[in-house]
């Protein structure tokens, strides 16, 4: 009751205040006041002249603060800062607005003033939000709340259900972000408030859209036009017939969407919002865009792109710079593309969108790999990369995080065998030493008893029959005590076993991990129905493994031999199989000598082997096949794995190049592209140096590479399946009883 008295009062007070007109306020101020009742009447008029005059509220702000720098702990105090960093707000100032809303609420929060707390964490999710400080801006909201459920204020309440609704919306986590705006939906029923309200119902049908429930989406956007009609916000009946459009543009509607975005733009230009109209130009435009209409399309954008310019939109220009782009891509005049694009990329950096320059750099570089151009489609892919490695980190940490910390459990088997045999040592010289000391104590008892009995039998018959008794409950004891130490010895052995059968499970798990990144063999097969892939790793998870895609017209084949095998090799091949997702199917480059350039650059940045401190030579060998099934052509690219071809009954080698993909002990790295016609029924051999590297045959040598070619060329004219068996077969024939070297990996593709 303490706290919420005054509280209570300074509430009435300030109320009763801010009623008032600003300038009876004002005259109040020339009067002969107290301190209190001067600060009060300031705290009125920085309320007062918030959304009417944000000059004159900085001026009473900092007066009220200058009134109150005697103690900085005030509640007077903390409201100067709150209304200073108000203004600072109002003028796009978002540092010293975060700066003085920080300072209040901490005043706020010591005095237990429930009020400014209220104000002070809701103003800090608001701009938190705006800042994309998304966690930073629910925990304020979240605050904010429980304060307006405290206080009882249900209109406040309403508006932080919204707020919270908007954050989750943007975190995507959408089932949250409806039960938000459910919620604040209810509270202003109850309320019998309409104002505003359809932003909440646009919301959620946004929401539904991104979730894919089309149905749902179109009820609440329909319900949104309706209520914004009816509260006649000409910005609000706009927006919505905008959205009702990008629903219609989803389910594939396009002359719906077409109509919904006219509708928009007559709203925006009837009402003079140049803002709203520049987006409306570029959303017909981009239908026209979308309908092959390029002269329509370019008219909307150019109208789009002037309205930007002078309302200062810059992120929209850009937009609409990426849209223009394509259009003329798309028109073979590549020249206007370019500078489209780096139009808006220059915006992007001074805005600093990453987005869209992720987005103008990609475009970028598949140009100018269209264009023939590859030391440019090079430099905007690497700037490509630069900007998608964020994004990159976070989807793939999680599989990396698995594998690596499976990374030294090779090391920690070694380490468990080791201790294992150490303890069965020290077991056995345990029971020996026990042994020898029971036997020789029993030894020594007995020869004294011997001689005492010889001394004087009768006399000291009592005495010895005590001292058997001592020693036999000391034998007890020892006894006892060996078993207790066996049983521990037991116990560690079993523990020992239990782990590992956990590091063993552990591995197993890994694999799984693995195989569910290659791709599955029924999809392969769809495309390259001849085919066998011969995979045997030398532990239970691979160093080795193959990738597959289609992009474009065009089918990708990559075996990777990545260094090590087992545990770090495995490691190695998630970050390689996730670099190439990244390099050709998010990009789309098609060239296989550009695909392993990015690759060995990505793979160096990865691993941070760039740094003169760092050792690490980690990195991988590649054959990589890019089949154009139109033309009857392959493109091939490799780094120190050649490619093989079976034709008319004889094998052709075509030769790698000699460089390893990452580690910098190879400078001035240059890949080579070579282009082969095919004909249907030739069959192409992918394979690591696993298989020609066994050791093994009569003499305990390796196979080498002119045995494996030979082989080749014995098993080219049988089917696929049976070329798989043969090679599997001459394997274990050829290993006997060696343990396997490394990880074999053999690819076969017959060509149609």
């Amino acid at each position: 009751m303490k706290t919420l008295f005054p509280l209570f009062i300074s509430i009435i007070f300030c109320t009763a205040l801010s009623a008032q007109n600003p300038d009876s306020l004002e005259k109040l101020l020339s009067t002969e006041l107290s301190k209190n009742e001067r600060q009060e009447i300031l705290i009125a008029l920085c309320k007062t002249y918030r959304n009417s005059n944000p000059n004159a509220m900085r001026l009473y702000a900092e007066e009220l603060i200058i009134l109150s720098e005697t103690d900085t702990l005030s509640n007077s105090y903390a409201w100067g800062q709150y209304y200073l960093g108000d203004y600072f707000y109002l003028i796009d100032d978002f540092d010293k607005t975060e700066q003085h809303l920080l300072s209040a609420y901490e005043i706020f929060h010591n005095n237990e003033n429930k009020l400014g707390q209220l104000e002070s964490s809701t103003s800090l999710a608001n701009i938190y939000f705006l800042r994309d400080r998304y966690k930073t801006a629910l925990n304020f909201a979240e605050s904010s709340l429980d304060m307006a459920y405290d206080l009882e204020n249900k209109a406040q309440q309403a508006n932080l259900l919204a707020l919270i609704c908007d954050i989750y919306t943007y975190m995507e986590r959408y089932n949250l972000a409806i039960q938000h705006c459910i919620q604040s939906l209810k509270i202003k029923e109850e309320l019998q408030i309409t104002q505003g309200k359809e932003i909440t119902l646009n919301t959620i049908g946004l929401i539904y859209q991104e979730m894919g429930t089309y149905e749902k989406s179109k009820d609440y956007l329909l319900k949104a036009l309706k209520l914004a009609k009816e509260n006649g916000e000409p910005y609000n009946i706009a927006t919505t017939h905008s959205n009702i459009g990008n629903y219609y543009l989803a389910i594939g509607k396009i002359d719906s969407a077409l109509y919904s975005f006219k509708n928009a733009m007559e709203i925006d230009s009837a009402a003079d919002d140049k803002t709203g109209l520049a987006y409306s130009f570029f959303d017909i435009g981009k239908i026209y865009q979308s309908k092959n209409v390029y002269n329509d399309a370019l008219q909307y954008f150019e109208n789009a792109k002037s309205l930007s310019k002078e309302q200062n939109m810059p992120e929209l220009e850009a937009r609409i710079g990426l849209e223009t782009g394509d259009i003329y891509i798309n028109k073979g005049n590549y020249q206007k593309a370019i500078i489209e694009l780096k139009n808006s990329s220059t915006i992007a950096q001074k805005i600093n969108s990453s987005s869209i320059l992720k987005d103008t750099y990609q475009k970028l570089s598949r140009l100018y790999d269209k264009m023939g151009d590859k030391d440019n489609a090079l430099i905007y892919m690497k700037l490509f990369m630069l900007e998608s490695e964020r994004k990159f980190k976070e989807e793939n940490i999680r599989a990396i995080a698995e594998i690596e910390a499976l990374y030294n459990i090779e090391k920690k088997e070694k380490e468990i065998g080791l201790l294992q045999r150490d303890n069965n040592i020290k077991e056995l010289q345990a029971e020996q030493r026990s042994f020898f000391i029971i036997a020789l104590s029993a030894g020594l008892f007995l020869l004294i008893i011997l001689i005492l009995i010889l001394y004087n039998r009768n006399k000291l018959k009592t005495r010895a029959n005590q001292a058997l008794n001592e020693q036999n409950i000391a034998i007890q004891e020892q006894k006892e005590e060996i078993e207790t130490q066996k049983e521990e010895l037991t116990e560690k052995g079993n523990a020992l076993a239990d782990k590992n059968q956990q590091i063993t499970d552990s591995i197993t798990y890994a694999k799984q991990i693995q195989d569910s990144l290659l791709p599955q063999l029924p999809t392969i097969k769809e495309v390259l129905p001849d085919s066998f892939i011969f995979l045997k790793p030398r532990d239970i998870v691979s160093g080795d493994f193959y990738w597959f895609t289609r992009i474009e017209d065009k089918i990708a084949f990559a075996l990777v031999d990545c260094t090590g095998h087992g545990v770090p090799g495995a490691f190695m091949t998630v970050l390689a199989n996730s670099l190439l997702n990244q390099i050709v199917v998010e990009t789309g480059i098609t060239s296989p000598d550009l695909i392993v350039s990015l690759l060995d650059q990505k793979i160096q940045q990865n691993l941070h082997q760039q740094q003169l401190e760092n050792a690490n030579t980690d990195g991988l060998d590649i054959s990589l096949v890019m089949l154009d099934k139109k033309r009857k052509k392959l493109e091939y690219t490799g780094a120190k794995i050649p490619l093989y071809i079976y034709r008319k009954n004889k094998i052709e080698a075509i030769k790698s190049d000699r460089f390893s993909v990452g580690s910098t002990q190879q400078e001035n790295k240059v890949f080579t592209k070579k282009e082969i016609e095919y004909e249907a029924g030739d069959i192409i051999y992918l394979s690591s140096d696993g298989y020609q590297d066994q050791f093994g045959g009569p003499k305990n040598k390796k196979f080498m590479k002119k045995n494996f070619r030979n082989l080749l060329t014995k098993i080219g004219g049988l089917s696929m399946i049976e070329q798989k068996d043969q090679l599997e077969d001459n394997f274990i024939q050829w290993r006997g009883s060696n343990p396997q070297t490394d990880d074999i990996l053999v690819i076969g593709l017959k060509l149609t």
